[in-house]
């Protein structure tokens, strides 16, 4: 198990949930995770393709570190927001494109959390990676924090979009990549920094994705 879960700063349930999710997804889907290696200290964006419901939560388990959600404002009502809080799930209305939720993600980061963002907005539908959208470089310019690049296996498969419940078979993985950090110089453009961050994002994702199908051998890029 991942070293962070014994520190006293984490949350009990957080680290009840971890453990329950982590041994679900191992026992239920074989789930392997590779690269774990690559995640550097300080604020830092997990970014991961995205193509099912199971994919925060896979995600999540797999890092070696305690990471941060965005999730609907709806969702914090009654008996579910103090255990989605514990969850370290933080409420947003609108989508990522909004001031409101960017300011929101720049507090996690400026506070050095690890913040989980899929950078093409939405779950693909036929399992493809689908165009990044822009936005990332506003947040590494401001915080000089890096992104984790992570290609998710598997939950396509098991829960694609269209589907209403989750298949009981299957294998997962999940393949961190090495991190992405961009000049101050090329920051101060913010278009082409936009476009730059999000080229080697999708690179990344595709090159983590080649890596697994290839065998998983040795050190993901």
């Amino acid at each position: 198990m991942q070293g962070w879960l014994p520190h006293k700063s984490t949350h009990f349930f957080y680290k009840l949930i971890y453990f329950l999710a982590f041994w679900f997804f191992k026992l239920l889907y074989r789930h392997k995770i590779y690269g774990a290696e690559h995640f550097c200290p300080g604020a830092a964006i997990l970014a991961a393709n995205h193509v099912s419901f199971l994919d925060p939560p896979l995600l999540s388990t797999s890092a070696p570190q305690e990471v941060h959600f965005l999730a609907r404002k709806t969702l914090f009502k009654g008996v579910l927001k103090p255990l989605i809080s514990a969850l370290n799930s933080h409420p947003v209305s609108g989508n990522a494109q909004d001031v409101a939720v960017f300011k929101m993600i720049l507090h996690l980061l400026k506070t050095d959390k690890k913040v989980i963002i899929f950078p093409e907005g939405k779950r693909s539908s036929d399992g493809s990676l689908q165009p990044i959208k822009p936005g990332i470089a506003m947040l590494i310019s401001r915080t000089k924090g890096a992104v984790i690049p992570a290609y998710l296996h598997g939950t396509y498969e098991i829960w694609p979009r269209g589907r209403k419940w989750p298949r009981l078979a299957g294998r997962t993985a999940c393949v961190f990549g090495s991190p992405i950090r961009m000049s101050e110089e090329l920051l101060q453009d913010k278009k082409q920094a936009q476009e730059e961050v999000a080229r080697r994002i999708e690179d990344a994702i595709c090159a983590l994705k080649k890596w697994y199908e290839d065998g998983a051998v040795g050190t993901p890029p």
